[in-house]
């Protein structure tokens, strides 16, 4: 049975994405124009895909055949519209691969496996003590096989492991994790040990490529993510890839300077972007030690008491947090930046509503925008989710196909 449709094709609008070519030695990349698409709207007709990817009628509809053969797109009843026949939507089959997401710090590493619509599946998280390097990819590796099983999944349709570490890793390593791990070809040897291939992110990169496949970020091809952790962060969304700079470092804005002759920060500047903003300097504020501090979770009850201390922290960090939203503005002219990371959702929250009223902006003025800044995911394992979703990202990301010519959806 046919069902009524809320907009009729015509008045629908279709966003358009990654568009695909009709050369016949190309359908990988078209396929995933199709995914690209299908994702970015939650559900489309095969018209709606034709007008999104620029491909002919005959082209989409054998790769949407295809798809569904593949198991990564569900047809959904047909929905009637005011002219014509009824048109069959279609949409992710959430069940069609799943992904493992790693996060660590020099205390606790944690693995999820998330589906392709980036619901958790499974977690594990296991206690650690500094580990080194070697020691560390034991440690990925057991995480990898356990949450897989408690998933109850083959491991032949996980697509891979993305692993989300604090800062520029190929630069300067993950600060704080252990030693040993500077340098270390991490994505190969972790590749080796598990059989699945490996992705290492910082978890800036990764947040933002989350909220970019499974949240509001879906809906624009250029914005910063701002994440706040131990440090300060962002990932960068740039004509809807994410920028990692010639040296990996892109999107390192803790170390840019928004108080003169400020405080002092181990890069050996004073006024360091994120010597106010992160739960370092959250911990400080409360006079506590970096190896001796609590947790997000008593930040959160701290928040709820109305500490002074905490709360004092809360405004100078939105005060600081401002001059930074405007740097980034100006910097990157984005359409949207998020705020997300490991603060508990309540005090994300309260901190993205000090932010108002923000300061002036140049680059807005030209064209206004109805939000400049949204609340993204924030939660203490935002990380391993948003590292769940770099291996989706890349397996079906059509203007990185070129690199890798692996079927779409295959291990």
């Amino acid at each position: 049975m046919a069902t009524e449709k809320n907009k009729s094709a015509e008045n629908h609008a279709v966003k358009s994405g990654v568009l695909g070519t009709n050369l016949e030695h190309a359908k990988e990349h078209n396929l995933r124009a199709v995914i690209d698409a299908v994702r970015r709207h939650g559900e489309l007709t095969r018209a709606e895909i034709t007008r999104a990817t620029a491909l002919s009628v005959q082209t989409i509809s054998n790769l949407v055949a295809e798809l569904e053969q593949r198991g990564l797109l569900i047809a959904g009843e047909p929905q009637k519209a005011k002219r014509g026949q009824p048109a069959r939507p279609y949409r992710l089959n959430s069940q069609g691969g799943f992904s493992v997401g790693i996060q660590m710090d020099h205390q606790l590493a944690l693995a999820v496996l998330v589906n392709l619509a980036g619901e958790e599946c499974a977690k594990i998280q296991k206690t650690v003590a500094r580990p080194s390097a070697d020691e560390g990819i034991e440690i990925f590796a057991h995480l990898v096989d356990e949450v897989i099983e408690a998933g109850k999944v083959e491991k032949q349709r996980v697509f891979g492991v993305g692993v989300a570490i604090p800062g520029p890793f190929d630069v300067s390593g993950p600060t704080g994790v252990g030693p040993g791990w500077v340098g270390y070809p991490l994505e190969d040897n972790l590749s080796r040990r598990i059989g699945l291939p490996v992705i290492v992110e910082n978890d800036a990169n990764a947040a933002a490529i989350a909220e970019r496949l499974h949240g509001a970020g879906k809906k624009f091809d250029n914005f910063v993510y701002v994440f706040i952790g131990m440090g300060l962060g962002a990932g960068l969304f740039l004509n809807g890839q994410i920028y990692h700079g010639v040296r990996g470092a892109a999107g390192e804005i803790g170390h840019i300077l928004v108080e003169t002759d400020g405080k002092s920060c181990e890069c050996g500047n004073k006024g360091c972007f994120e010597r106010y903003v992160s739960l370092r300097a959250a911990y400080h504020a409360l006079g506590e030690e970096d190896n001796h501090h609590s947790s997000p979770e008593h930040l959160e009850k701290l928040f709820e008491e109305k500490d002074p201390a905490f709360m004092g922290w809360l405004q100078e960090a939105a005060e600081k947090l401002r001059i930074g939203i405007l740097a980034l503005e100006s910097s990157f002219d984005p359409e949207v930046i998020f705020i997300g990371g490991l603060l508990p959702p309540k005090i994300a929250r309260a901190l993205v509503d000090l932010l108002n009223p923000l300061l002036p902006s140049v680059v807005t003025q030209l064209k206004p925008l109805e939000q400049r800044v949204l609340l993204g995911v924030s939660a203490p394992s935002a990380p391993a989710h948003g590292a769940a979703s770099v291996p989706i990202f890349y397996e079906f990301n059509a203007e990185l196909y070129s690199h890798s010519k692996k079927p779409v959806g295959r291990s």
